[in-house]
């Protein structure tokens, strides 16, 4: 017996013309990144060290499967949660969101996922603005802990200014303190449930994870550096440090998609302490390659399994 209703509804017409301008538009900035950068990109003479390059892109990987996971896991403890396979299928799509000018379309993509098994948008809203705040504050974190192993002497006489810092940072983290700026945004949205429902020991169990996370990606990405241009180990956290100074700017700079320009421009004067400027440049160049195809590479998996997943569910007619 025929299905009664085979005729796509106005909505889902609708959401497939939004995903369709969507990955139109991801195209189109990505496109334009690597058009603008092609005499840069043509010029680069470097013979990497290809099995340290494939180990950090490796990390890369990990960084990111485990991103989706804790996205997972601030979900489930604000009881906001879906399926473990569904949240992370609506992370990973999401990622695409981060090519376009303006954070929204991370928190657009990852929204249909959860409004189909009856979660609120706005407590999914609430989860992305406590995600975003995470990874501001991981990054933050490593890149004060990398100012003690800054590269000469200009901050010797500022360590305890650092440690001040450090101090000041797990203050900052409590939920009252979040929460009371919560309210504000609840006030102006004219919306009362958009606390946090946790503890403080909440809150540092995943700022904790979230820096171990960034502690993830700046060893991927000293490795991919020592794979163009070798450092010493103990270079490591600051280099760590200066990509996650270069992350946090890359956020705060909305209206750049994905941080571009604005982040390797970060990276570049931070790594031009520590080496030649003209291999900074290159590696500014390598790392939005670097992370650009990983990305590319987990979304398009995703899109595989997520497809072959959906054929195996569907009824046999």
């Amino acid at each position: 017996m025929e299905s009664e209703n085979t005729t796509p509804s106005k909505k889902q017409k609708v959401f497939k013309a939004v995903k369709a301008a969507f990955l139109v538009l991801v195209v189109f900035f990505l496109a334009k990144y690597f058009v603008d950068n092609w005499d840069t990109i043509k010029q680069l003479d470097i013979k990497p060290a290809w099995g340290v390059l494939v180990g950090s892109m490796l990390l890369y990987f990990v960084y990111k499967i485990t991103l989706a996971s804790l996205w997972h896991y601030i979900t489930k403890m604000a009881k906001a949660d879906i399926a473990y396979g569904d949240a992370v299928t609506a992370y990973l799509y999401s990622i695409l969101g981060k090519y376009i000018p303006g954070k929204v379309f991370m928190l657009a993509a990852r929204v249909p996922a959860y409004e189909r098994k009856g979660v609120p948008v706005r407590k999914v809203a609430v989860c992305f603005l406590l995600e975003n705040i995470c990874t501001l504050l991981g990054a933050g974190f490593l890149f004060l802990i990398s100012l003690l192993f800054f590269p000469n002497n200009v901050l010797e006489d500022y360590g305890p200014a650092v440690i001040v810092f450090i101090i000041l940072f797990f203050i900052c983290i409590h939920p009252k303190i979040i929460n009371f700026f919560l309210r504000l945004i609840g006030k102006l949205i004219k919306k009362s449930d958009i606390e946090l429902p946790f503890t403080y020991p909440d809150m540092l169990k995943i700022v904790v994870l979230f820096i171990g996370n960034w502690l993830i990606v700046g060893t991927g990405f000293y490795m991919l550096v020592s794979s163009i241009y070798p450092l010493p180990a103990n270079e490591l956290l600051y280099v760590g440090g200066v990509y996650g100074l270069s992350a946090i700017i890359g956020i705060i700079s909305i209206f750049a998609p994905s941080g571009i320009g604005v982040r390797e421009g970060v990276m570049i004067l931070g790594l031009s302490l520590i080496m030649p400027q003209e291999y900074a440049v290159i590696i500014g160049v390598v790392s939005r390659l670097w992370s650009t195809v990983a990305e590319l590479i987990l979304v398009g998996s995703n899109f595989v399994l997520d497809k072959a997943k959906k054929r195996q569910k569907m009824p046999n007619e």
